[in-house]
């Protein structure tokens, strides 16, 4: 059987360590070893970012991201926007200090208007300027985008020369279709496999399969039957399954595809 890559992941999580032996046992595990061929470890401030990054240094399988996510812009930096993108500029910038350390994207950024309250001006402050940061490094950016997906199509319009990912994309087709004409990739997670998510599966139908991609956001989402457990790459079978059905192709094309995807798109 071909091994899955997921491209979303958020190993350092405080959730892991409620579970015996905490991450490094599921990854360092013969079931994850036989199962995960890749994984992106994706940084949501820069503290994270940091720890995703030493995280990546210490499994030969794991890549990091490092960014600022739009919750956390305003829920966790207590520093101004400039002097905390300074510190996700200082990882990114050298060339080869990013290749030592493994540094694949920009990410996780975007736009949150779910958790109440919303500061829309600081989150399109940051977002706008860590795009800034990826056009100026080359670098791709892993989106975040959760009820604004008009506002997320706006930022990637006016950033024409840099691409990425819809990471858990729960975008229309329709709106799916007009990313990817952009050069886009769009990335499922555990909601594919929900009863409920006619619509998530008929973007991922939308999606042509040299662009499709796939993860966990571990430990979030998982995926049926694992509903209500902490999310590990192992579960993302169930999500690679689903999405192998949509487009009427074998696990193993589908997960030998996603692979080639998320290498190329991160330059692996």
């Amino acid at each position: 059987m071909e091994k899955i890559f997921d491209t979303h992941a958020h190993y350092f999580d405080a959730k892991f360590d409620t579970l015996e032996g905490g991450a490094d046992a599921i990854l360092s595990s013969e079931e994850f070893r036989s199962t995960v061929c890749g994984v992106v470890n994706v940084g949501t401030d820069p503290k994270s970012s940091k720890i995703a990054v030493e995280m990546a240094k210490k499994n030969d399988f794991m890549y990091a991201t490092v960014g600022i996510h739009p919750s956390d812009a305003q829920n966790v930096c207590k520093r101004t926007p400039d002097e905390e993108l300074a510190d996700i500029e200082a990882m990114v910038s050298d060339e080869k200090a990013r290749k030592e350390n493994k540094i694949v994207a920009i990410g996780e950024i975007g736009f949150d208007y779910y958790w109440q309250p919303v500061n829309r001006d600081l989150q399109y402050e940051y977002f706008d300027k860590q795009m800034s940061l990826a056009e100026k490094y080359g670098l791709p950016v892993v989106i975040h985008n959760r009820d604004s997906h008009a506002d997320v199509f706006d930022m990637i319009c006016r950033y024409p020369n840099v691409i990425g990912v819809i990471h858990s994309c729960s975008m229309s087709a329709e709106m799916v279709r007009e990313v990817v004409k952009r050069g886009w990739y769009v990335s499922f997670a555990g909601p594919l496999t929900y009863k409920n998510a006619q619509k998530v599966r008929e973007a991922c139908a939308a999606v042509p399969l040299d662009r499709l991609l796939i993860e966990t956001d571990a430990p979030y989402l998982s995926p049926v039957p694992y509903r209500g457990k902490i999310n590990n790459s192992v579960y993302m079978q169930k999500t690679a399954e689903t999405a192998a059905e949509i487009h009427g192709i074998s696990f193993d094309e589908i997960a030998r595809k996603t692979a080639e995807n998320a290498k190329f798109l991160f330059g692996l």
